[in-house]
């Protein structure tokens, strides 16, 4: 099969299957291509082993990277259309012992379906995630790993957010979807538009609410925060494995307690757990490619920082103390939001065990 040919069956047949990622790794003896569907990597057919030049060069054409440059990392990105849907793919090139690895993220178009109602959480996250972005400023974090979901959530309140009467302002890298009637701003380090140079300049361009893609430094947060305090809704993320542990990573970055207290207003931590194919119940099928799921969606922790907890904060107090005080306020984990959807019958123990760090 001709290259090219090859190469657009590879990205439709990857779209069709619901793919996130496509990986694309030379060998010593063979190609492997494989598929990222519902967090886990699946094997597809690959062409022979003496293919591969020609494969990752056309996938590197058709994204603008330079074909010529095989020692440095790369970055690129292309966009098709595949049965009426706009599918934009960013691409990464890492140089191995054995060629090019290439990974293609699949970055679906659907603005309109990004609503907080079909994230997945439970009515009392939800009721609590919307009185903390209903307050008139602070910083809202969205913490987990990478692959958990956080910058479709971030969408979520993005979307629920977006009135007429309001400037929205983002700073992303990269910017992953289109969302009408918000400024986005996509970061590139290499011209010098960091995180923190962009937040600078969108707070001169009076922001009601500013979307931050990631804390990823102490400047960044020092800015952050300072926007939070002086009237804006900052949103963010984190990576760290519950919603307790944010607070702890910001003092690990340096940042005064006093101000964390006074500028978080709340913390929402998630994972994307597997649903049960409902062609098979679990047994599985073709649909579900006899893995017994279908799917995912996500489960979260909302924690609400009220001035009752400010002293916890400022006086430094260890992570389990503060995850014993906030589950008495009435912050449910995330291991009671998986365990809700086993007991509904939606996903597994298996599941369970897979996804959440147990801290109870």
């Amino acid at each position: 099969m001709e290259t090219a040919t090859f190469v657009t069956r590879l990205l439709e047949e990857a779209i069709d299957a619901g793919a996130s990622d496509l990986h694309i790794e030379p060998g010593a003896e063979r190609l492997r291509i494989r598929q990222r569907v519902d967090g886990f990597l699946i094997p597809v057919d690959a062409p022979p082993r003496e293919e591969t030049a020609p494969l990752i060069s056309r996938i590197k054409v058709m994204g603008h990277l330079d074909i010529g440059e095989k020692r440095l990392p790369q970055d690129g990105a292309l966009s098709l259309t595949h049965r009426g849907e706009k599918v934009d793919v960013r691409i990464s090139s890492l140089p191995t012992l054995y060629g090019e690895k290439l990974v293609l993220r699949l970055l679906r178009n659907r603005p309109g379906k990004m609503t907080l109602s079909e994230l997945g959480m439970g009515e009392t996250e939800m009721k609590r995630l919307r009185e903390i972005i209903g307050r008139p400023g602070g910083l809202v974090l969205v913490t987990g790993p990478t692959g958990a979901g956080k910058t479709t959530s971030l969408y979520a309140i993005l979307q629920e957010l977006n009135r007429e009467e309001w400037n929205l302002v983002t700073l992303e890298d990269p910017v992953e979807f289109q969302l009408p009637g918000v400024n986005q701003i996509q970061v590139n380090n290499k011209s010098g538009l960091t995180f923190a140079r962009g937040l600078r300049a969108v707070l001169r361009q009076d922001p009601n609410i500013i979307m931050v893609g990631e804390i990823r430094d102490k400047e960044t947060a020092d800015i952050a925060v300072r926007a939070a305090l002086t009237g804006h809704l900052v949103l963010s993320t984190l990576h760290t494995v519950d919603a307790c542990s944010s607070i702890t990573r910001l003092l690990d970055m340096g940042m005064e307690p006093y101000r964390i207290a006074s500028a978080l207003t709340g913390v929402v931590a998630q994972r994307l757990v597997r649903l049960i194919c409902r062609g098979c119940g679990g047994k599985g099928c073709d649909a579900c490619r006899q893995s017994g799921y279908k799917n995912r969606t996500g489960v979260f922790e909302v924690l609400a920082v009220m001035e009752d907890f400010h002293p916890l904060i400022v006086d430094r107090e260890p992570l389990s103390r503060l995850r014993r005080t906030f589950r008495k306020a009435g912050m449910r984990s995330l291991s009671d939001g998986v365990l809700e959807k086993v007991m509904r019958g939606e996903t597994t123990l298996s599941e369970f065990h897979r996804v959440v760090d147990v801290h109870d």
